[in-house]
């Protein structure tokens, strides 16, 4: 685990030479599979725009990511930090108008998807608030009527950068997808985050064409233990974290542990593995001592040292979208513990 984390902390020449281009466009599309280090540069443009002067605006879908990122940007207190639904919560409480979460499932998702990019709109319209720069990282969970919404924070001549992977389109169907404004993106080819073991394995997984090229090629292949219902799995996970923690010396905050359905959800039995071990909900943070669990869809943009995807049915399989954004996780040692009646994945 060590060596392979060494050998991913070494900046890549592609990675700055894509920081200059950012430097020279006002506007500018960038798009990369898992792993080649979007976030990073969305956080190192954030960074340099807030250096100039400029008021910067960074969102994004994911809650846990949009956390993630204001501690990385914590010092910088010309970049506003948000997910998208906080930032339309935001600006409507300040523009005095009502932000409420309604009961009705189908309503609240309609809300969601629809309904709060009006109210963001409706917000800047009652507001002085704008931004020089538009950063959106995980470009593809946004809807066309959220742009819409998002331009009408920026001032006269902002600048706009979208960071994207056609690949990880899990809450807006990929193939209908829009960016923003029109321009030819940026391509990202260098997996900077995976050994070329687990990002040949996420690509396979999910039916998807591999990176062109992987910063580190050598790696721990991945693993997959196999249960025969969920009560076995939770064995397996017990016995795992334990040799990962006290024979392997691995830091309980260098784990994550991921799963396609929440741990109150009725079929996640396979949670009696961690009654031996301290956990955390916090995806965003590492906590001394705790293991990180959560949703793969809440870990997206996010990663960890040592991944393990747990509660892998053969509805999962059905989704390789979520399997791809799980094992692209992993850092440096992917595990996927997985019932019998999942497909054989060598296939």
């Amino acid at each position: 685990v060590d060596s392979t984390l060494e050998s991913l902390h070494q900046a890549t020449e592609q990675q700055m030479s894509v920081l200059r281009m950012l430097r020279s466009q006002s506007r500018l599309l960038v798009e990369g599979g898992a792993g080649t280090g979007k976030t990073l540069l969305a956080c190192m443009l954030a960074r340099e725009h807030a250096a100039t002067g400029k008021s910067v605006l960074l969102t994004c879908f994911n809650k846990q990511l949009a956390n993630h990122l204001a501690a990385c940007l914590a010092d910088c207190d010309e970049v506003q930090v948000t997910n998208f639904h906080e930032l339309v919560h935001q600006m409507a409480m300040q523009a005095g108008l009502p932000y409420e979460i309604i009961d009705n499932p189908e309503q609240r998702a309609r809300f969601f998807r629809e309904g709060a990019a009006e109210l963001l709109l409706n917000a800047s319209e009652l507001l002085s608030v704008r931004f020089d720069t538009l950063i959106v990282d995980e470009a593809m969970d946004f809807a066309s009527t959220w742009w819409i919404a998002l331009s009408a924070l920026g001032r006269d001549n902002f600048g706009w950068y979208c960071f994207y992977d056609r690949q990880q389109a899990i809450y807006q169907h990929g193939s209908t997808w829009e960016a923003p404004f029109t321009a030819a993106p940026m391509q990202l080819e260098t997996n900077l985050r995976n050994p070329r073991p687990i990002g040949e394995f996420a690509a396979h997984i999910a039916h998807y064409p591999p990176p062109a090229a992987f910063r580190v090629h050598c790696g721990t292949p991945p693993i997959t233990l196999r249960s025969a219902d969920f009560n076995v799995m939770a064995r397996h996970l017990r016995t795992l974290l334990n040799e990962l923690t006290q024979k392997e010396n691995i830091a309980p905050e260098q784990i994550v542990v991921l799963s396609p359905y929440r741990i109150e959800n009725a079929k996640s039995a396979w949670r009696t593995g961690l009654s031996q071990v301290k956990t955390s909900s916090d995806m965003a943070t590492p906590s001394a001592g705790k293991i990180r669990v959560g949703t793969i869809q809440g870990f997206k943009g996010l990663e960890a040292d040592v991944v393990i995807l747990v509660g892998i049915d053969a509805n999962a399989a059905k989704h390789p979208d979520w399997l791809y954004i799980g094992a692209s996780r992993a850092r440096a040692v992917l595990y996927l513990l997985a019932l019998e009646e999942f497909p054989d994945l060598s296939e």
